[in-house]
């Protein structure tokens, strides 16, 4: 059986030792003497979250937490986070960064903080170490201590928390099966396989999602935070008109790409891969990773063909314009009338047709129009070289003419009522008359 580490508590080890070296360093400053823990920078950061402890003089340091003013507005202290810091023994800060800025010559209130502060003994240093990690892992999520930069005077780098902090990040191995607890831990691996892939971590998006290039392909992996899983998506088609085609298309590749899903998401189609991480196998994201890549490489352009749509997104992985005069999706109406031509052929009704679509004559007139540029459309398609393609727009005509069909005979019928008022005849659907209602010869003959 494969050994399974256990994150969490390797995460924990290193948690205890980094607040043990801190506690040391803290205990250490001399009077002037300043130590900054330091969490990752994203670019909506005006600054890097931090804390900072400072030697006040040979028996105080003062530890500071950064207050709203110097963070990005997603940081913004909230009452959980508040509330904690009070409970810790902070103190909110007396004048804003704002007040400081109006007063910069004032030594008085220089002395005044405008962030969060805690003045503790040198002999407390357990206390403000301890402060310091809870801040770190409960209010700002750092996973592991390893994602931290810790810079000071030489008392810093006597205790070596710089170089533990370093060196207690594990390492990486692809092949490791590995427990996560939450969605932080399992963020934290997606980060790492990434790395391990790509050789950087690319930006997330507002979503949380990591947009990368992967060969020929624009990929997208998404960790969640509330399933054990991850999702590769890749974007393949957009600006399709035609749903019931579409749906046909997909359900066509879905069986040729077992590992693949492709979802049909309004007028756009993306593929999906999910891949469940318990434990986390980075290597299992990195195959199914490559699956995605291959498909995206082999099928995703003959999709967009077949869809008669165009790239969801440009070489650049910019998501493309839609042109204009762009023909608006089809009515739900009349793709619902499709529908039940493809499921039931000749026994869809007049009657039908009309509670679909309602009876108002220039509506339907309409609806004859823009069936009988689906079923032009797929006619054009019939003519490419790609069997499978021809085959299945060979039947989308036949759907769309019969559909046209039903629409000319709702028509019909709505004229005939207006002229004499009695609903008795129903047209046949090419031109006879059934005086049973019916539809005459069976619609696919």
């Amino acid at each position: 059986m494969n050994e399974v580490d256990t994150l969490d508590g390797a995460t924990h080890s290193a948690w205890v030792t980094f607040r043990a070296l801190l506690a040391d360093g803290v205990a250490a400053l001399a009077a002037g003497d300043t130590l900054l823990v330091t969490c990752p920078r994203t670019p909506s950061d005006p600054a890097p979250p931090c804390v900072q402890f400072h030697g006040w003089d040979e028996s105080v340091v003062r530890c500071e937490v950064l207050s709203d003013d110097y963070l990005a507005p997603h940081r913004a202290w909230t009452s959980f986070g508040s509330a904690l810091l009070t409970e810790l023994g902070f103190h909110a800060p007396p004048r804003t960064a704002e007040d400081a800025g109006a007063a910069p010559d004032d030594t008085e209130d220089a002395s005044i903080p405008v962030n969060w502060y805690l003045d503790l003994s040198h002999r407390y240093a357990d206390r403000a170490a301890d402060a310091c990690v809870r801040v770190l892992r409960d209010v700002w999520q750092v996973p592991h201590p390893s994602f931290l930069t810790v810079a000071g005077r030489a008392d810093a780098e006597v205790c070596g928390i710089g170089r533990t902090v370093a060196e207690s990040a594990p390492a990486f191995d692809p092949f490791v099966a590995v427990r996560t607890a939450d969605a932080a831990g399992r963020r934290a691996l997606v980060e790492a396989t990434l790395r391990h892939l790509l050789g950087f971590l690319p930006d997330a998006d507002e979503d949380g999602d990591y947009p990368f290039r992967l060969g020929p392909a624009w990929l997208y992996l998404c960790p969640t935070e509330d399933a054990p899983f991850v999702q590769i998506l890749a974007p393949v088609a957009a600006g399709i008109a035609d749903t019931v085609h579409a749906a046909r298309v997909i359900a066509d590749v879905n069986r040729r790409w077992p590992h693949v899903k492709l979802v049909l998401d309004e007028d756009r189609v993306v593929a999906t891969v999910d891949v469940t991480v318990v434990p986390f196998v980075p290597q299992h994201v990195l195959d199914m990773l490559a699956v995605m890549e291959k498909f995206v490489a082999e099928t995703a352009e003959d999709v967009v063909t077949a869809l008669g749509a165009r790239p969801y997104l440009d070489r650049t992985g910019v998501v493309t314009p839609e042109p204009e005069g762009r023909t608006p999706l089809l009515p739900e109406s009349l793709c619902r009338l499709a529908e039940a031509v493809w499921e039931r052929g000749a026994d869809v009704s007049v009657g039908e047709v009309l509670a679909l679509c309602g009876g108002d004559r220039t509506r339907i007139a309409d609806l004859l129009s823009l069936a009988r540029g689906c079923e032009n459309q797929s006619l054009t398609r019939t003519v490419w070289d790609d069997e499978r393609v021809a085959a299945s727009a060979g039947l989308d005509a036949r759907v769309w003419r019969v559909t046209a069909a039903l629409l000319t005979a709702a028509h019909r019928r709505l004229v005939a009522e207006a002229r004499d008022g009695s609903p008795t005849v129903q047209l046949d659907l090419f031109g006879g008359v059934d005086p049973t209602g019916g539809v005459g010869d069976t619609l696919f003959d």
